[in-house]
């Protein structure tokens, strides 16, 4: 069980992510942890840089209120007609926690989450040479072969530019290196309606070599969250093996 889902919804987002009309071969490589710059449409001379947050980032109230606003926001709209009006995908300690945990990867606009300038949520970050936050990724280890990757999210200016691919590729090669040989994901798909996101989102994942493994019972995973569904849904999950 991934435990994410007990504050939260969904891990994986369709509208968030639009990347799915991308081709596979303008994904970075496996490992390459800054993306070639260019790559976004939104934002072509902009460099783009992923990273784990640092533990230190889970005080930094801005920064949290930041990506709470992102995914929430992100979610908002892959996550219409799931869950019933008023669901929040995350919360500040969530999102904290995550950090803390060393959990939550963050990609930034501008500059190295390892130099000494500081991240920030504000437009006004660009201008200054700041961090600005532009997605996220959650990614864990689930045992000591199987890692997962959950709250894929962008921010809205920067979707369709390949994006979402270099979180994911981040979050499988973060896990390879922590000895994983499999990825797990999960992917919550109404049934009672065709989600053209949801669609979408899974043919996106099976091309990037992620098959259907079993069908699990949110009811059973998320007691707390089965409540807030707005009608029936499948509860797939994903898993890539790693080569």
């Amino acid at each position: 069980m991934t435990p994410d889902r007990k504050t939260a919804g969904e891990d994986i987002s369709a509208a968030a992510v639009l990347d799915p009309t991308l081709p596979l071969d303008q994904a970075v490589t496996p490992g390459t942890a800054t993306p070639v710059s260019g790559v976004l449409s939104a934002a072509p001379n902009k460099d783009i840089t992923i990273g784990l947050a640092p533990a230190s980032a889970a005080d930094d109230s801005e920064l949290v209120s930041t990506v709470v606003t992102l995914v929430n926001n992100a979610y908002a709209d892959a996550e219409h007609g799931i869950f019933h009006a008023g669901y929040q995908r995350t919360s500040s300690a969530e999102i904290s926690g995550f950090i803390r945990q060393g959990r939550l990867a963050l990609a930034y606009l501008n500059a190295s989450p390892a130099n000494d300038s500081p991240v920030t949520g504000s437009r006004s970050g660009e201008a200054s040479g700041q961090r600005h936050v532009i997605g996220c990724v959650h990614v864990k280890l689930l045992s000591p072969t199987l890692g997962d990757f959950a709250m894929l999210a962008l921010d809205a200016n920067h979707r369709g530019g390949g994006l979402a691919r270099k979180l994911v590729l981040f979050a499988e090669d973060h896990c390879r290196k922590k000895g994983c040989t499999l990825m797990q994901l999960e992917l919550l798909v109404p049934t009672s309606f065709e989600h053209a996101g949801k669609a979408r989102m899974q043919a996106w994942y099976l091309r990037m070599g992620y098959r259907v493994v079993k069908l699990g019972s949110f009811q059973e995973e998320y007691p707390a969250l089965a409540p807030l569904l707005a009608g029936p849904a499948d509860y797939r999950i994903f898993e890539k093996e790693f080569v």
